[in-house]
């Protein structure tokens, strides 16, 4: 057990959330179509048609409002009246863990404004601009590292920690613990959702105060509010790079010709990072909590009320997007994606993932052209947010 642990907490909490993941596995079983998307799937897209089938709004069995409209997220994501957290920063009921330390994190307009001056210089063109010259770099080495055949362990994952870690000032010595804490952190929008075994809980908590201590440890340490936009930006944009990088290969090499072009053209890697936001985004879904009551499409929710909002459903529905369910280079643009479009915690991410996510498609499809897939993609259940495989198997990326 670890040090300073308690039992009893930790029993209460755990009974908590077996109980929470039962109810959850029992109401997918009966067919609410939310349920089975917080149980986790390879493929939660059927999940979403299913969704979509159900109206503009609906309750799920779960309590839960969940929508996969497009309009209705896209107001609600602009709308105050929908926040991360309740009136008195509590989660809603619904929530199955409070939240971890910087979970309610630009939770309110005045916070955006607080924080902006100590993440705007990490993201704006010029900083970015530079950052793509260490994002190559910290690319051509992964792969001159690389030796075994697993896309997310032997390139995606220490492209991501290296290249946010450098742009948020980590140094050498301290990259394999950033790099460890990253990881561990990516299930931390998924357990605001589904109830995860405790264990996973417990390493979340200890990755994201790990983070804070990293950054506070520093010589030049930032003040609180810097702190927190670092620990921020590595919980977000890590993970999300490492996913975003996974999921696009994965859909470049399972669509017949799409590796092959890329490849013949390195430079439409801008374009393979903006259809996989359409087609498999690595952030799924966001929720919000209604500090008043609020009539959506129709539906009167209740102050307290929480809302899912199937971000993903938007890039398949096929009202906006002709032949959703094929991934395509050369797609004309449409609206959008709603991946990205909501709140603080990923307002100073979304650039970041671009940018890293970009380099890393042009210099894998120019260094390693003869990539194939090799098997099935791993995936993490109970995983409703954060998208993306555990573990990719390829063939032509090390000495498999």
């Amino acid at each position: 057990m670890p040090e300073g642990a308690n039992p009893v907490a930790d029993y209460e909490l755990g009974l908590r959330l077996l109980n929470i993941r039962a109810t959850q596995r029992v109401l997918g079983s009966l067919g609410d179509p939310y349920a089975l998307v917080l149980r986790g799937a390879d493929d939660p897209y059927p999940h979403y048609a299913a969704i979509r089938e159900r109206g503009p709004i609906h309750r799920s069995a779960t309590g839960s409002w969940v929508t996969a409209d497009p309009e209705v997220i896209a107001g609600a994501l602009a709308d105050s009246r929908w926040r991360m957290a309740g009136p008195d920063g509590a989660p809603a009921a619904e929530q199955p863990l409070p939240f971890y330390g910087y979970g309610t994190l630009g939770a309110e307009a005045g916070e955006h404004e607080r924080l902006r001056a100590h993440w705007r210089p990490l993201v704006d063109q010029e900083a970015l601009a530079a950052h793509r010259k260490t994002v190559e770099r910290e690319c051509r080495a992964a792969l001159g590292r690389v030796t075994g055949g697993d896309l997310m362990a032997g390139y995606a994952w220490p492209v991501a920690a290296a290249a946010t870690g450098a742009l948020l000032g980590v140094p050498g010595p301290a990259l394999p613990r950033y790099a460890e804490c990253c990881a561990e952190s990516a299930a931390l929008p998924d357990s605001l959702l589904a109830a995860q075994p405790l264990p996973l809980v417990r390493r979340v908590e200890a990755a994201v105060a790990g983070l804070d201590a990293l950054f506070g440890e520093a010589p030049d340490a930032p003040d609180e509010p810097g702190r927190a936009v670092r620990v921020l930006l590595s919980t977000t944009a890590a993970p999300a790079t490492a996913h975003l990088v996974g999921n696009a290969v994965r859909a470049l090499l399972a669509e017949p010709g799409q590796w092959a072009a890329l490849c013949r053209d390195p430079e439409l890697a801008g374009a393979a990072v903006a259809e996989t936001l359409r087609y498999d985004p690595p952030v799924q879904a966001e929720a919000r909590v209604a500090a008043a009551p609020v009539e959506t499409a129709g539906t009167e929710l209740p102050a307290g009320g929480h809302l899912v909002m199937i971000t993903a459903a938007a890039g398949r529905d096929p009202a906006r997007h002709p032949d959703p369910d094929r991934f395509r280079l050369d797609r004309e643009a449409g609206p959008a994606p709603l991946a990205f479009a909501g709140g603080l915690h990923h307002l100073p991410a979304a650039p970041v993932v671009r940018a890293q996510a970009e380099v890393a498609l042009r210099v894998l499809a120019e260094e390693r052209p003869d990539l194939r897939p090799a098997g099935a993609p791993v995936y993490r259940r109970r995983a409703p947010v954060a998208r993306g495989p555990v573990e990719l198997p390829v063939l032509g990326l090390g000495e498999n």
